[in-house]
């Protein structure tokens, strides 16, 4: 079962030093998650209290119980949206991303969050979902690491690598979506390089 999560931090109570320490267990097993294939996708929302997750587990039972339970952070964790997902398509994420960071401060790129939706009561996505994935996977500048349909809905997740900010207009303007509304746009860290600067509280 491949899921999706927001989760918000609930940090009344805590100070940033003690926030820091109980992250950083956290992150710690965040990358667990990563290297046993649990997490796909793992990222922290730049400027924003927020982690997401593109994930796959095996049944809702087990995603509760780890969000409910396994996690070190359990107790100030807001899991604000939780969806069912189709992938459309994935590369590799992990190994495209390893070897990124340590290009990352010679050749900015800039990953992103897009996630579109259209008229449910149209139904247009019935029709292009197979053109999407192709058209999407296609893409030249605009590196698409995956694509995924929101379960029950008419909303696509998209996750992407662009040299600037400008290429992503080349996806709401792709003629094969028709038109989409784009819902949120988020910049994201690589959450590898986000858990490094909590190891160091964020400092230098």
């Amino acid at each position: 079962m491949f899921f999706y999560c927001k989760m918000g931090w609930d940090i009344k109570g805590l100070s940033f030093e003690d926030l820091w320490k109980l992250e950083g267990e956290e992150a710690r097993q965040a990358i667990k998650t990563i290297d046993s294939g649990m997490a796909q996708h793992l990222y922290k929302v730049a400027a924003e209290q927020y982690v997401i997750v593109i994930g796959n587990l095996p049944s809702a039972e087990e995603l509760d119980r780890t969000a409910m339970g396994r996690l070190p952070m359990h107790e100030h964790l807001i899991f604000e949206e939780v969806f069912s997902l189709e992938e459309g398509f994935s590369i590799d994420v992990q190994g495209y991303l390893k070897p990124r960071r340590g290009k990352i401060s010679q050749n900015p790129r800039l990953l992103y969050y897009v996630q579109m939706a259209w008229d449910p009561k149209e139904r247009q996505l019935e029709g292009l979902w197979d053109n999407a994935k192709k058209t999407l996977k296609d893409l030249g500048a605009t590196k698409v690491l995956s694509l995924y349909r929101v379960a029950g809905q008419q909303r696509i997740i998209i996750i992407v690598d662009v040299e600037k900010a400008e290429d992503l207009n080349a996806l709401a303007n792709l003629s094969d979506l028709n038109s989409p509304i784009v819902e949120k746009v988020w910049l994201l860290r690589d959450y590898h390089l986000f858990a490094e600067d909590v190891w160091k509280g964020y400092k230098d």
